[in-house]
């Protein structure tokens, strides 16, 4: 029966009839989306229908490590907005243990990420998040290494992780909201070469950017001086650059940024 289906991939083998049913009306719809609208009125309408009160999509670019490094754009369904914008205005992108993970390997739980959190900056953002009544849930991801690209669907609360068979439909649903996605924000290719730091050169180079001081990045990511003047080196190393400040105009002409554009 799949294999006349014309999608990329097999569906869960797991999954009731009904299941089934849903997860290819889903998958069908998300085909047919062509515009931001349609994009944004397709999540509302699949978030009616999960049993959380948050959603918000992440689209960005990926290192060798398939870890997210540049997020070209989020697509905010129903996280609260003030939230949004002080998630932002603080940079938590940089130090978001899920958005930190290797992308495309399956759900990220996030209570799973969030115990094992070290730096100071993390600590800070799980705490903040729990303070609000969101310090549970889950994330899907799927990749395009052609494009470099990932998308990033993450909803709040512990009822989706509990079902299996939910779980399973949106991870297998994200490749196909990654599809349309990268239809509707229409972001110019980039090449693996634009991306030439690991995940941590890319967090430290971001603080040396920001002009703190090998301490200060120790303290805020929680590891060793040592480690941070290695990465340091490292990251001059890459860049064909003469010395740190060299190495920061560098890396800025790259487009080594964290910079987002909300919707």
């Amino acid at each position: 029966m799949h294999s006349k289906l014309p999608f990329a991939q097999p569906l869960p083998g797991n999954l009731t009839p009904a299941s089934q049913k849903t997860l290819l009306e889903w998958i069908h719809s998300a085909g047919q989306i062509e515009t931001e609208n349609e994009f944004k009125l397709y999540l509302d309408h699949l978030q009616s229908q999960l049993p959380t009160k948050h959603m918000v999509i992440t689209l960005g670019r990926i290192n060798q490590h398939q870890q997210l490094q540049r997020v070209e754009k989020v697509v905010n369904v129903s996280f609260p907005e003030d939230w949004v914008e002080h998630y932002m205005s603080h940079n938590y992108i940089s130090c978001d243990p899920v958005l930190r993970s290797v992308m495309g390997q399956g759900p990220i739980h996030w209570a799973d990420k969030f115990s094992r959190a070290k730096g100071l900056q993390e600590k800070q953002f799980i705490q903040e998040l729990n303070s609000i009544g969101m310090g549970t849930g889950v994330s899907f991801s799927a990749l395009s290494e052609r494009q470099n690209l990932v998308c990033v669907l993450s909803v709040s609360g512990s009822e989706i992780g509990k079902d299996s068979q939910l779980t399973e439909m949106l991870n297998s649903l994200l490749l196909h909201l990654r599809q349309a996605a990268g239809r509707v924000a229409n972001l110019a290719p980039a090449a693996p070469a634009t991306m030439p730091l690991s995940q941590r050169e890319f967090d430290i180079f971001h603080w040396m950017s920001h002009g703190k001081t090998n301490w200060e990045i120790a303290t805020i990511l929680g590891i060793s001086e040592r480690t941070v003047k290695f990465h340091v080196a490292n990251i001059i190393r890459k860049l064909n650059a003469n010395n740190r400040t060299h190495a920061i105009v560098i890396g800025l002409q790259l487009g080594l940024t964290t910079v987002a554009g909300v919707t």
